[in-house]
């Protein structure tokens, strides 16, 4: 009853937050919207549009709209729907795995990581639906690890074991229609739990099965158009390495110098845990190894998704250390309790600096988003979306940016530039124009209501989503399009726009030509 009520509790407050008033990468709004509202009218990315991102996201989204009637705030309904199924798909994992508050800690813990709305690694008071892809991942890979880590005992485990085999397989399948880095940091935890735990056929066979259903499904959404999907993923890769440096993961772990700290004590500190007592750690030194191999996961993800940092697996791993240390006093003699209190409170203490900070700033991030939405700040947020559809999306200017309002992918600056757009469109186009926007976002057929157009990208950043060797064709990119949209001052900064521009323009311009313009846009039409 506890664990419904507190689950039902962050739900219902991702559903009344619905789309939160934005504080940082506004775009990334219409990223959302965007894509979902292809999915809503039968685009597929990688086959219909390029992407270096899977189906999963814009499907989930696509479903919130559907919900909140097109509204904005469906980006909340989806937020809503994914964190009570990651929930109870932790809760119901943890069972016979953690003991009960471990296991309704690590489930509200997933579930807030999935709902709390700010882009990971910065402040939770910045509120923003800026890369919830990321969130879905981590909240993914931490369900295979657990499942990993956390092998059943004593207990009938012949369908046990299919379950956790189906569970991780078909984490790791939904992963990869995520975003591909993410089943790059699952497939550690799977081959370390063999060589922790040894080869459990039926575990095995849950788990491959669970991975083709799952698969199968997102392909047949992709009408197993295998070349396409494989394709995409190259050039997700090619581009992406354009920007990344293999120094990235060290600067990733001297800026994460104290986590690193904390998890080897952790580690080093479980290794007693199996001592004289039948927990789930006994085997020789996986506690520390485990820990590390959490840390460097953590450390993968952290340096290729250009994010903030943040090691959103170490605190679920904290959890597990603590379920077997309640184990433990549960085993020990009330003699051994007393000799052993300084090594447990130490241990202790150690899963709740590695657990509570995360958690906390996460349940901040609900909280503020709760009463931003509430009472929306008038004057940060005092610009509004002229487009009835848009009424439910605020994007407001960030206190620390007070002195300078040209922060034009959020606030007052983008929430104009798009209503001059909209009234620019409005004037010389109609509802059977296809539109394409050359920047990092397209946000004028969702906010218009009107279909989007075949081709085009799902975001532009140079040399992250697509470079000069790895992107669409001129004729895949500018595909149906029968107008452009052609910003003077573009959302994107000028490092992840002008190299895109200096090889699309002048293939736009051979295909469109000038037919209005305002003082942020320029329109043009197909020849």
């Amino acid at each position: 009853m506890l664990f419904a009520l507190l689950l039902g509790s962050i739900c219902a407050a991702t559903l009344f937050i619905g789309a939160v008033p934005t504080f940082k990468f506004g775009h990334d709004d219409f990223f959302l919207l965007e894509n979902g509202w292809r999915a809503i009218h039968g685009q597929r990315p990688q086959l219909d549009y390029f992407s270096p991102w899977g189906p999963v996201t814009f499907l989930v989204v696509g479903f919130g709209l559907k919900l909140a009637h097109y509204s904005p705030n469906g980006i909340g309904y989806a937020n809503s729907a994914v964190g009570l199924l990651i929930g109870l798909w932790a809760f119901g994992l943890g069972r016979n795995r953690l003991t009960f508050n471990a296991g309704l800690l690590l489930a509200l813990y997933t579930a807030l990581l999935v709902c709390s709305p700010y882009a990971p690694g910065t402040s939770p008071l910045l509120s923003s639906h800026a890369m919830l892809y990321n969130r879905y991942g981590y909240a993914l890979v931490a369900l295979v690890m657990l499942e990993c880590f956390m092998p059943l005992q004593g207990m009938k485990r012949s369908f046990a074991d299919y379950l956790g085999g189906f569970s991780t397989g078909a984490a790791v399948a939904v992963a990869l229609f995520l975003k591909a880095s993410f089943l790059a940091g699952s497939i550690p935890f799977v081959v370390a739990s063999f060589l922790f735990w040894g080869l459990n056929p039926r575990r095995l066979m849950g788990l491959i099965l669970g991975f083709f259903v799952v698969s199968m499904a997102c392909m047949a959404y992709l009408r197993f158009d295998f070349a396409a999907v494989l394709h995409a993923l190259h050039f997700a890769a090619g581009a992406r390495t354009m920007t990344w440096s293999p120094k990235a993961p060290y600067y990733a772990v001297q800026a994460t110098v104290p986590s690193l700290g904390l998890a080897v004590a952790l580690g080093i500190g479980a290794l007693f845990l199996g001592r004289g007592a039948r927990t789930r750690f006994d085997t020789i030194q996986a506690p520390l190894w485990m820990a590390l191999l959490v840390y460097l996961v953590d450390i993968v993800l952290l340096s290729t998704n250009a994010q903030g940092s943040t090691l959103p697996l170490l605190p679920a791993f904290a959890l597990l250390v603590c379920s077997q240390l309640s184990v433990l006093r549960q085993l020990s003699s009330p003699a051994e309790l007393r000799s052993g209190l300084p090594y447990q409170a130490s241990l202790f203490v150690l899963c709740g600096v590695l657990f509570l900070p995360q958690f906390a700033s996460d349940a901040i991030g609900v909280t503020a988003a709760v009463l931003r939405k509430a009472h929306p700040p008038r004057q940060a947020c005092g610009v509004r979306f002229n487009e009835p559809r848009l009424s439910g999306l605020i994007l407001c200017d960030d206190p620390a940016n007070a002195a300078n309002r040209q922060e034009t992918s959020n606030g007052s600056t983008y929430t104009s530039a798009v209503n001059e757009g909209t009234a620019l469109l409005r004037l010389h186009a109609n509802s059977t124009d296809k539109i394409l926007t050359m920047d990092m976002q397209n946000p004028f057929p969702y906010a218009l209501g009107w279909p989007p157009p075949l081709g085009g990208t799902a975001s532009v950043s140079f040399n992250y989503t697509l470079s000069a060797k790895y992107r669409p064709t001129f004729d895949a990119y500018f595909g149906d399009a029968t107008i452009v949209m052609l910003p003077k001052h573009p959302a994107q900064s000028p490092e992840y726009i002008d190299g895109f521009n200096e090889i699309y323009l002048p293939a736009m311009l051979e295909r469109y030509q000038l037919a209005a313009e305002s003082g942020n846009w320029r329109l043009y039409k197909r020849k």
